[in-house]
């Protein structure tokens, strides 16, 4: 029982485990890269045959870094780093609890990069010495002999578990933002405010725990009138009926509030328009309706609403305008402006309807996003970038000087960057020399 459980361990402490877990990452990735990601399931129902929209389905591929075969992945990965980690740290810390001046003279003699000076006079070497390599410890041996050590870079040691932490954390952000996170969007016109968005793929609403409210919307166009060169949004938050924030956003400027950010994405033109309704009894009513608007007929039980509009038909806009009595009867007929049109519902109701007047409005376009996680996956990559400096550009150097029957023994060795370290090493060497002659 034992062996099979000492297997298991060592299986997820195996570096091969770990570069085929990093392989199968990178083969899946290219799902999230080559499938557009986000988007409402019959979007893909429309471009995929079945059997692939089917596997886009099961396998939620429309979401794939947050999906449970790529979540399975990553935790399996990250009790792989845990357990290789873990595995290593007894001797990493004994490497750090071990203090070089321990050294005997016999090992530091057989290290590879050393060099012998003799001396002749009885200056005060060892206190030279120290000075001219900063930050040492030494000792006085029984045969009168003296060592004096120099370390630098022992955080090397901690390189690789700092690399692996932050990718932990980094994963931890991941799946904490997945799991309590949340995106949607968020369509307003002017004087709208909603409490509520709407996920994209599955069209549930989410509540947000607050109302927010366009107060202005405004687009600014490029000379040729048709490309939009900025559009910005008056925004305001109000949390248990007070109004706690104003502000205004544009692309690149969200707006976040309680973990929960607005970005400006997009917009929407919505007609405005005035309608002429003339009754039988040549009795006339003026009614404006927006595009999302349903509104009632005056003195009866009709309504109407727009069905579709064309800005420019002929020269002139123009509206399909539906009137319905609720129950079984519905006319809808394009009407132009400067033109009538003669509705029926039923035998004693007719109406000419006139388009009289139309202006625009615009709708504001938020995407909404919470993700709290984001500050963890920050402070990850800040981890994985300081991992990076320790293990590549930090390396432990360590220098012995035994003073010892009227010669000076100077030693060293270094992990990393071999070439820099024997211009230092020499270099050191030569002021002690200097300071030897003195």
């Amino acid at each position: 029982m034992k062996k099979n459980k000492d297997s298991v361990i060592d299986y997820l402490c195996s570096v091969k485990l770990a570069i085929f877990l990093l392989i199968v990452l990178s083969v899946t990735s290219v799902f999230g890269t080559l499938i557009p990601q986000g988007e409402p399931l019959n979007f893909y129902q429309e471009r995929f045959n079945p059997t692939f929209f089917n596997l886009i389905k099961l396998f939620r591929l429309y979401d794939a870094y947050n999906s449970w075969w790529f979540l399975t992945i990553l935790n399996l990965f990250s009790v792989n780093l845990i357990c290789c980690t873990l595995k290593r740290l007894p001797l990493t810390i004994k490497l750090l609890k071990k203090n070089i001046l321990d050294t005997d003279a016999e090992k530091i003699s057989r290290i590879s990069m050393k060099k012998t000076i003799d001396i002749t006079n009885n200056n005060d070497y060892s206190s030279k010495i120290k000075g001219i390599l900063g930050n040492t410890k030494s000792k006085k041996l029984d045969d009168g002999s003296e060592i004096i050590t120099s370390e630098r870079g022992k955080i090397n040691y901690l390189g690789v578990y700092i690399l692996h932490s932050s990718i932990l954390i980094i994963f931890l952000g991941g799946i904490l933002g997945a799991i309590l996170g949340f995106k949607g969007n968020l369509m307003l016109l002017e004087g709208e405010k909603s409490s509520r968005i709407i996920n994209p793929r599955t069209s549930e609403e989410i509540p947000l725990g607050f109302e927010v409210r366009c107060d202005k919307f405004a687009v600014e166009f490029y000379d040729d009138g048709r490309m939009p060169k900025e559009f910005r949004s008056d925004l305001a938050i109000i949390d248990n009926n007070l109004e706690v924030l104003k502000t205004q956003i544009i692309v690149n400027k969200p707006l976040t509030y309680k973990g929960i950010t607005f970005y400006q994405a997009s917009y929407q033109s919505v007609p405005e328009i005035s309608i002429e309704i003339e009754k039988k009894n040549n009795k006339k009513e003026t009614l404006k309706l927006s595009a999302f608007d349903t509104i009632n007929i005056p003195e009866t039980s009709l309504s109407l609403g727009i069905l579709q509009f064309l800005p420019d038909v002929h020269g002139v806009p123009a509206a399909r305008i539906w009137i319905s009595d609720g129950k079984n009867f519905t006319d809808a007929q394009w009407v132009i402006k400067g033109k009538s049109k003669v509705f029926g519902i039923g035998t004693e109701q007719e109406f000419k309807i006139y388009l009289s007047e139309v202006t625009e409005k615009f709708m504001t376009g938020l995407q909404v996003k919470k993700d709290p996680g984001v500050w963890i996956v920050w402070l990850g990559c800040a981890g994985l970038i300081f991992g990076f400096i320790v293990v590549f550009w930090i390396p432990h150097r360590r220098l012995w000087v035994l003073i010892k029957d009227n010669k000076i023994l100077i030693a060293g060795q270094t992990n990393k960057n071999q070439f820099q370290f024997e211009r230092d090493f020499d270099m050191i060497c030569k002021k002690i020399e200097e300071t030897a002659k003195v």
